[in-house]
Formats: structure tokens, sequence, C-alpha cells
């Protein structure tokens, strides 16, 4: 019952601190950054996977020359029949995969174009001590505000490359998503900075209800 409490207080600082479906100035930039860092995750599993492809597709044609050479005639003949096919969807892929590169290279441009872009928003604030926290919300104070865009600040757009293609491998992988140092949360998930508001805002009301 408290933890439905505290967060009911959470819920009404937000509702009075902003209008319905409307970003304060600081959280639309963060918005921006987690929207271009989650499309940056996208594009490096696009590349991924077409790598991926295109080994599996060259795994199974070696696979079909190394069984025709100790199966009968017939099974030879299907195989080979098979290794053709393979080939063909090969050579198809290898033809446009340089196009596909091409096209993600454009789009991870883009997204680090407009990580750059909120990243000077959010230094233009830090660097002002005369603009309020409010300019972010209201329901942090400045000191909050600036923490948090020091942490959206902490990597250059090529370090969210870097992080958005360790993620996505590991994904496609099966393997853990790698954690950011010194952080608890990832700028390319769905939570994003988010998560690390709503922490912050659950602890400093739990601690004022303690109070």
């Amino acid at each position: 019952m408290l933890q439905d409490i505290t967060w009911t207080r959470a819920g009404q600082i937000f509702a009075s601190a902003r209008p319905i479906g409307a970003l304060f100035p600081l959280e639309s930039a963060m918005d921006e950054i987690g929207r271009a860092a989650r499309d940056l995750a996208f594009c490096e599993a696009a590349e991924a996977i077409a790598d991926n492809r295109i080994v599996a597709l060259r795994e199974m044609i070696a696979a079909c020359e190394a069984e025709m050479s100790v199966q009968s005639d017939a099974v030879a003949a299907e195989l080979q029949a098979a290794r053709e096919g393979l080939g063909e969807e090969l050579a198809s892929f290898e033809e446009t995969r340089p196009l596909e590169a091409a096209f993600r290279a454009d789009q991870r441009d883009e997204a680090c174009a407009r990580i750059t872009a909120a990243q000077k928003r959010l230094r233009g604030f830090v660097a002002n001590p005369l603009q309020e926290a409010d300019l972010f919300d209201p329901a942090l104070s400045r000191e909050e505000a600036v923490e948090l865009a020091c942490a959206a600040l902490a990597r250059s757009p090529e370090d969210i490359v870097l992080a958005a293609r360790a993620e996505a491998r590991a994904r496609i992988a099966g393997a853990p998503i790698p954690v950011p140092e010194e952080q608890n949360y990832h700028f390319t998930q769905p939570e994003g900075w988010t998560a690390w508001l709503a922490t912050r805002l659950a602890a400093r009301t739990g601690a004022a209800m303690r109070g």
C-alpha cells in the first residue's frame, strides 16, 4: 500500500508539471537522443542480420559440396541442384549488399546528426546557470536536471553507435545485452532516460514520506 501511495504522489507531480502530450525543451532533447539511439540499434541489427545471412548461405553451400563427394549419384544430383539454388540466392544478396550498406550508412549519419543537435541543446542548458530546471521539468531541481543532462552528454554519437552495435549483435546472438559503464540504463532501450528519472523521483518521494 505504501508503494501505491508513493507512485500516486509521483504521478501527481508529473501530471501538474506539463500540459498533456507536451514535452519540455530539455525533455524533448533527451527523447530525441533516445529515439536516434534506438534507430541506430535497428540499423546495426539489420547490418548484423545481413552479414549472418551471407555467412549462413556460404556454410550451406560448403556443406552441400562436402556431401556431394560421398553420396550416390542420385543424391549428389539433388545436392547439386540445391547448391545451385543457394548459389543464386547468395549472388543476389551479395549484389544488393553494397546498396543496403549505403542506405544504412545514411540512416546512421542522420541519427548521429540528431544526437549531435540534441546534445548541443543540453550543453547550452548545462552551461547557462540562469536557465532554471523548469525548462526541463518542475519536478526536478536544476542540479538534478543538470545531472541527467550530463549523463546524456557522457557518450558521443560515435560512442552511442558502438554501444548500439554491441547491443544489436548481442541480441542476434542471444547473448546478454552489454551494460553501459557507470550507468544503470541504456539509451537504446525503450525506457531510456525515463528509467533514471523514475528511479530518482521514486527515491526522493520515498525519502520525503519517511521523513
